[in-house]
């Protein structure tokens, strides 16, 4: 009896750990023996107990942290071969969202997300016109002329993710967004993060808020002591059959008067420039 064809994964990978290991010189195994594969386009979530790992694999992903073995990939480059003078021009293509903001309290808001587009000597038009956007989609136009002291915890985490993404990212990777927000703020967040992702950025989200994880019905990989944990993880397939099933926290109801406020011609524009990195020096 002829046994039926497997079904080809077409896919394009993002990021790809391939026997990964990070040894501290004090000889802790912050990451042992790691093998993952996150693809194009995927809405990922990062769990394990504190000290499982989450942390040196962010840094490793921004080279931050180099591997003691193995092999790490980001959209088929091989990090090891990146030299030290292009590190800055590959961590453009990764925006970064942090629990506690780091937010520069001397800058309003405009100026905290304009910054991140300064320092890569941006003309002010562009600057102008991909800040506002990024404001807009957060919903914090009218905040634009705001110092951070006077925002609440949510209209600063919306204010660093409009910084991480102004300079439109292949990668988004968010440490605990939501670990000093209440659960509508937190929600907002979600929202926002799936709305990015349908724009074609990869987002990784590190977490300890595991019931809104599973909600989602996005994919989870599990570290355990610096390894994938497979018996907890959930794959792609139940996790699809899950989102079609509407097993999920229902975000755009949560948070649907913002999201109708969001006219895709404000936003598409940021996610449409070409961050690709070389392996030679920057530009």
């Amino acid at each position: 009896m002829e046994q039926p064809q497997r079904a080809v994964d077409r896919r394009q990978t993002m990021i790809l750990f391939k026997d990964v290991s990070k040894v501290y010189g004090n000889g802790v195994a912050a990451i042992n023996n790691l093998s993952l594969r996150i693809y194009k386009d995927e809405f990922v979530f990062l769990m394990g107990a504190s000290g499982a790992g989450k942390s040196t694999l962010i840094k490793l992903l921004m080279k931050e942290e180099d591997p003691t073995s193995g092999k790490i990939s980001v959209n088929s480059r091989d990090l090891s071969m990146i030299r030290r003078g292009a590190v800055q021009r590959y961590r453009r293509q990764i925006g970064v969202v942090f629990q506690d903001f780091r937010l520069l309290e001397h800058k309003t808001v405009f100026g905290n997300v304009a910054f991140a587009m300064e320092i890569m000597g941006k003309s002010r038009k562009e600057i102008n016109e991909k800040v506002e956007a990024s404001l807009s989609l957060m919903g914090l136009s009218k905040k634009a002329d705001e110092y951070p002291r006077n925002l609440s915890g949510g209209e600063q985490q919306r204010v660093a993710l409009a910084r991480a993404i102004v300079n439109s990212p292949r990668i988004l990777i968010a440490d605990e967004p939501t670990g000093n927000l209440d659960p509508a703020n937190a929600e907002q967040i979600m929202y926002l993060l799936e709305l990015i992702n349908s724009q074609g950025t990869t987002v990784i989200v590190a977490t300890h808020a595991q019931e809104m994880a599973r909600k989602m019905g996005r994919r989870i990989l599990y570290l355990d002591h610096g390894a994938r944990n497979d018996d907890m993880s959930s794959g792609g397939a139940g996790a699809e059959e899950a989102r079609a099933a509407g097993d999920r926290v229902n975000i755009s109801s949560a948070f649907g008067e913002f999201a109708a406020n969001v006219p895709e011609e404000e936003y598409s524009s940021l996610f449409t420039e070409d961050n690709s990195v070389s392996d030679e020096g920057g530009k």
